[in-house]
């Protein structure tokens, strides 16, 4: 694999998934990651940097979120690993947990910001996976579509929406269940909408961006 040695001495992987972030509003902290070895974290208030966490793969963070509650800041990768790391212990030890069930490249990796809160996880070969933190194995798995772009999960509904290269964006219930496919634009003459490259959903509204 050939590597480059950016400033600050850590090396690149192969490129592929660009710029990766996560906000955690509650400590005004700005987790950045992507075609990198390490999670830089940022103090936004301070302007400067406060840690390196080593993700210890040589593939791209796809994509990262944190839960302040726990100090917990979950990557998933392009290799298809889902890693968990707990920010309070040194670069060395803060690797607390790596799930590997995923067999291409995770497009999302989301932890429910609750006390008991799960990881969930989804590949592009659209496994949606439900991980304990401290539990080596998923606890459930729900299949969705294949040749998936995107994925976003309501914070406080019990709701998840995927996004196809194939034009059309499903919505599906905490059991698996369809209840929603999205395919063509509102109006009498809606147009068939686009391959999804992007979707997110309301904080608190069941609304959602596409």
């Amino acid at each position: 694999m050939h590597q480059e040695s950016p400033p600050g001495g850590h090396a690149r992987v192969s490129a592929g998934a660009g710029m990766v972030v996560d906000w955690e509003q509650e400590t005004g902290l700005l987790m950045t990651s992507g075609d990198v070895r390490v999670v830089r974290i940022w103090d936004i208030d301070r302007e400067m940097k406060v840690q390196d966490i080593p993700t210890g793969a040589d593939s791209c963070v796809t994509s990262l979120s944190c839960d302040s509650r726990r100090s917990l800041v979950v990557a998933g990768l392009g290799d298809g690993s889902v890693r968990v790391f707990d920010r309070r212990m040194g670069p060395n030890e803060c690797r607390v947990m790596t799930f590997r069930e995923h067999g291409a490249w995770v497009v999302k990796a989301h932890v429910q910001k609750e006390p008991d809160g799960q990881i969930i996880s989804v590949s592009v070969n659209g496994d949606v996976r439900f991980f304990e933190p401290r539990a080596p194995d998923s606890v459930n798995v729900l299949q969705t579509v294949k040749g998936l772009t995107a994925l976003d999960i309501h914070p406080e509904a019990h709701l998840f929406a995927c996004g196809s290269m194939n034009q059309f964006i499903a919505v599906y219930n905490s059991c698996g269940d369809v209840i929603s496919n999205i395919k063509y634009y509102d109006g009498f003459m809606g147009q068939r909408i686009g391959a999804i490259s992007c979707l997110a959903f309301h904080p608190h509204w069941v609304r959602g961006g596409a």
